[in-house]
């Protein structure tokens, strides 16, 4: 068994109580909102993309799994500090290198980041193609999740230089990979039919709105890690244990509202005539195409739109209102 941990000084009782055990237990409350937020999106993706590809759907499954383990991981962690550790100060400050539970929080949370980020790293490849921007970011994402390993495992709990090598490294390439998106979108979309160049507006709106937040979070975890002094507990550790306990579930959020969007995108720009086949005007040729899965939902809308761009409106016959009216002067 480990020694005990040494008692506090009496001038960090009350910033241990107040900073570090309340900035666990508001990020462990608000994951386990967002964990509720995203129940409600895996549901809605069940009940509308029944028949997606498989790869999305075990994507999604995968991702419930991780996701509720983090949540319950939280649950353990505030059983443990407030339950079974009450009115024991010292053992609740150190469970960070007491407690296996405690310890895999921040390994748990790079995963969970790792997971969505390689989502969207797939469907940076499918938008630009680039064998060297696409590799490199992930090879980003890949050295993040093995910094956060090295903090848990082999690093110190007061020596946090992995854990910001692990934050500084994911924001990278966040802004990184969201910038390269946008960029690839708006390149494609001055080079297709008006249809499709609305589908890529609303594609790059949505890639800046579901980024944004992750994005905002893990530069607040940064910056906050960054200012803390390592001595005594004090508001920038409760904003980054906050921050941190957030960051996964802003992460698995973004990939179902972006897994959510599609069908709405696609009806939205499906049955809006075209500039080319209204005025006659030729569209230029791309290799881009909508059939992928980040933009069809499944096989059973692609031909409810098709059908509904091909179908003739019923169009009344003047030949049948002549004999009508001839018919009611006879009589």
């Amino acid at each position: 068994m480990s020694p005990p941990p040494p008692p506090l000084p009496a001038a960090a009782v009350g910033p241990s109580i107040t900073y570090f055990l309340g900035g666990w237990d508001l990020g462990i409350c608000a994951d386990l909102m967002l964990q509720g937020v995203l129940f409600a999106q895996i549901a809605h993706y069940m009940a509308l993309y029944d028949n997606d590809v498989l790869v999305l759907r075990v994507y999604v499954a995968i991702l419930l799994i991780i996701t509720t383990l983090k949540s319950a991981q939280g649950l353990v962690i505030l059983w443990i500090q407030n339950v079974r550790h009450f009115m024991d100060l010292n053992a609740v400050v150190s469970m960070f290198s007491t407690s296996w539970i405690t310890r895999v929080d921040f390994v748990l949370i790079g995963i969970i980041a790792f997971y969505v980020q390689l989502f969207f790293c797939a469907r940076l490849w499918w938008i630009s193609k680039n064998i060297y921007i696409v590799p490199l970011i992930v090879t980003l994402f890949v050295f993040a999740l093995i910094a956060v390993c090295i903090f848990t495992f082999a690093g110190n709990s007061k020596n946090v230089t992995w854990f910001i090598i692990h934050l500084g490294i994911v924001f990278a390439g966040d802004v990184l990979l969201c910038g390269c998106t946008i960029y690839g979108l708006l390149y494609h979309s001055r080079h297709v039919s008006a249809q499709s160049a609305g589908k890529l507006s609303a594609l790059t709106k949505l890639t800046f709105q579901s980024a944004a937040p992750a994005a905002v979070c893990a530069l607040i975890t940064l910056a906050t890690t960054l200012a803390w002094d390592r001595t005594t507990p004090n508001v920038y550790i409760m904003l980054t244990l906050i921050a941190s306990n957030v960051l996964p579930k802003l992460y698995a959020i973004s990939a179902m509202w972006t897994l959510n969007s599609r069908k709405r995108i696609r009806r939205a720009h499906s049955i809006e005539p075209t500039s080319g086949s209204a005025m006659g005007g030729r569209q230029r040729p791309n290799n881009f195409e909508f059939s992928s899965l980040w933009v069809a939902s499944n096989q059973h809308d692609s031909i409810e739109i098709q059908m509904q761009s091909t179908t003739p409106l019923p169009v009344d016959d003047p030949s049948k209102h002549s004999l009508a009216r001839g018919t009611t002067r006879s009589r």
